[in-house]
């Protein structure tokens, strides 16, 4: 059973569901407490608020967080932050400060709530997604950086939103697995970014420079559809992080895979 490629849609499904549901409910408080603290946007604090409130990140760490954004663009932000007061470095890690705290335990609690208002009444399910996704985290070897210290965090107080962080360390995991699938093809995170939309048939605006690189190549047309090539080469790299997924998520048994799968799918969520 390839248990990766199943249970990547229904991960980033849950995963989405908490991350999209915060804004709605909890924007406008958490837009307020960031303009106290000098901020005019939460960019990129909802995605490394645990590893900030840990004290466990570092700037290669949460460049390769975001690895479809330029080392260059994640420096400068953190470097703004650093400047504010809001970051600061002790020893090799970047640790929030206690202005930024409140901030960072609001976007936690956020994601809590919505965790919980979505997840509460599938208590069994929560208990096994949770205990198996720790299992398949903790086989992850210590090259996926970010899932290795991801998984190293305190857990937190409540069952739905350590459902929620154990879920995205998962996707840590696909996630550096997906990038060294596409690095072997030689292409930027700009250029992957545009063949995955195209693959999916969604709209992508011409002339971006992932759009440029892919004509280019020959990967796609002028009018912006991928080529036979270009698809095959996207096939290539999807059956390919599937492969290197399945490498930790292969420590399930054929009966946890199971139990897994029909947990994952049976909790609710948007698509």
């Amino acid at each position: 059973m390839e248990v990766a490629r199943a249970a990547a849609p229904e991960i980033d499904r849950l995963v989405w569901t908490v991350s999209r549901g915060v804004a709605p409910k909890h924007g406008f408080a958490l837009q307020e407490l960031a303009a106290s603290c000098g901020l005019d946007t939460l960019d990129p604090l909802p995605v490394i608020a645990d590893f900030l409130l840990a004290g466990a990140a570092n700037e290669a760490l949460i460049s390769r967080r975001m690895p479809y954004r330029s080392h260059a663009e994640v420096a400068a932000r953190l470097e703004a932050l650093t400047a504010m007061g809001l970051i600061a470095h002790h020893e090799d890690a970047l640790a929030a400060t206690a202005r930024l705290v409140p901030l960072l335990e609001m976007i936690r609690a956020a994601q809590g709530d919505i965790a919980t208002t979505t997840w509460r009444g599938y208590e069994e399910q929560v208990a096994v997604v949770s205990r198996l996704a720790h299992k398949i985290a903790m086989a992850a070897t210590d090259d996926h950086a970010v899932a290795a210290i991801h998984r190293g965090l305190p857990d937190a107080a409540d069952p739905y939103l350590t459902l929620f962080d154990r879920l995205v360390t998962l996707r840590y995991i696909r996630q550096q697995d997906h990038v060294a699938a596409w690095q072997v093809h030689d292409l930027t995170a700009d250029a992957i970014v545009v063949m995955t939309a195209l693959w999916h048939e969604d709209e992508t605006a011409p002339g971006t420079a992932g759009a440029a690189q892919l004509v280019a190549r020959g990967l796609a047309t002028d009018a912006l559809e991928l080529t036979p090539t270009g698809s095959a080469i996207r096939d290539e790299i999807e059956a390919e992080t599937n492969r290197r997924a399945e490498t930790t998520f292969g420590v399930l048994d054929s009966v946890e895979a199971e139990t897994f799968l029909s947990a994952l799918r049976q909790l609710p969520g948007r698509p």
